[in-house]
């Protein structure tokens, strides 16, 4: 999956910054690796300290300027896998590129499945559109 296929938007906050950091192939190893630790974040790092070595002084630094907190959690990779799996499912909907039936092939999920995903970015969606309205 190469940088430009994927939406940052539909990847957690937390894990944007990474992405932006490391890349999309640097951050999947680093998820693969780390998933679900917690991280000290230091109010002067170094690199000696562990989360400047896992994902770069630039990175902890803009952790420490956004006030994250001392600590960080690292997000777990299914979960952002599923949000990556559900962008696509939307993607290929709105683009007409496949219908259900090889939606549900391709990702082994459910008819009912995919009809959530997709009803529920659609709802996301007419939400956006009425705040731009209103605005």
């Amino acid at each position: 999956m190469s940088e430009s296929s994927i939406d940052l938007r539909a990847l957690p906050h937390g894990l944007r910054r990474i992405v932006k950091h490391l890349g999309v192939e640097q951050t999947i190893a680093v998820l693969t690796e780390q998933q679900g630790q917690m991280f000290y974040i230091p109010e002067k790092p170094t690199e000696n300290h562990e989360v400047v070595k896992v994902f770069g002084k630039a990175f902890v630094q803009e952790l420490i300027n956004a006030n994250v907190g001392s600590s960080y959690q690292i997000p777990m990779l299914h979960k952002v896998l599923m949000q990556i799996r559900n962008q696509q499912i939307c993607e290929a909907l709105d683009t007409k590129a496949c219908n259900i039936q090889q939606l549900v092939k391709r990702f082994k999920i459910t008819r009912q499945q995919v009809s959530s995903i997709y009803s529920a970015y659609q709802d996301e969606r007419a939400h956006e559109t009425q705040l731009n309205l209103s605005l």
